[in-house]
């Protein structure tokens, strides 16, 4: 592939196809140094960059961030807990005074809001004109997908669908971290939402390779279409080019 081609998607005839490129968490508290770093995080990033050099200028791009009050509901030190155990079974109030019950992991305190652990790492590539999507931002709820929480939205709902409604956008090429978790949950509430998912390994990594695996098996199950690298995308969506 040489240095000067640029993926050129356009709406095919057939069926109105549209893409947006999905970059999920790429924060430097899931990378190298960071609270929760995330194993070859740095080489997904790179991968990410391929992609998105390729993609620039010609698919819309959203980025979400993790962006939670310091003492977020997913923090072990919030329930003097052991970072890296759970499921937890927790009683939460929400926003509506409803109390419910959840499992959830406990993780290190990350990605706490306007600190450097919630920046997105400097390497990765930003334009203006990207959508930045936040997303934990309750203290409460936890919402691993770029979409909202776990419950369609009922609890903490991003503007991410309307977005990508209003762009008539039908395809969401998935990148970033972590591939079992926020990657994962962002996938199946793409599904969801009537979205074709197309997701690049290279450009994505796990927090545990069982976790992972088990994700990966599962979103195959739901037709989400997977490419070993960012080359194989390309060569496979050529009809998509100019």
């Amino acid at each position: 592939m040489g240095a000067n081609h640029s993926l050129q998607i356009k709406p095919s005839k057939s069926n109105s196809t549209k893409f947006a490129l999905g970059i999920i968490d790429v924060q430097n508290d899931f990378c190298k140094g960071g609270a929760l770093a995330i194993t070859e995080a740095e080489e997904a990033l790179a991968a990410i960059n391929k992609l998105r050099y390729i993609c620039d200028n010609c698919v819309k791009t959203f980025i979400s961030q993790d962006w939670h009050n310091q003492f977020h509901m997913s923090f072990a030190e919030t329930h003097k807990k052991q970072a890296f155990t759970g499921p937890e079974e927790l009683k939460l109030e929400m926003d509506d005074e409803s109390i419910i019950s959840v499992k959830q992991m406990m993780w290190p305190r990350h990605c706490v809001e306007n600190t450097f652990g919630s920046r997105l790492h400097r390497d990765l590539i930003v334009r203006r004109n990207d959508i930045i999507i936040k997303k934990g931002t309750k203290k409460n709820v936890e919402s691993y997908s770029a979409f909202g929480d776990e419950y369609f939205g009922k609890f903490e709902k991003t503007r991410l669908h309307y977005h990508l409604k209003e762009l008539d956008i039908t395809d969401i090429i998935l990148t970033g971290l972590a591939t079992d978790y926020c990657v994962y949950n962002t996938a199946l509430d793409a599904v969801r939402l009537g979205y074709k998912v197309h997701l690049v390994l290279s450009c994505t990594r796990g927090v545990d390779k069982t976790t992972t695996a088990k994700a990966i098996a599962d979103l195959k199950e739901k037709e989400v279409i997977f490419y070993e690298t960012v080359d194989d995308f390309y060569k496979q969506n050529k009809s998509f080019m100019r």
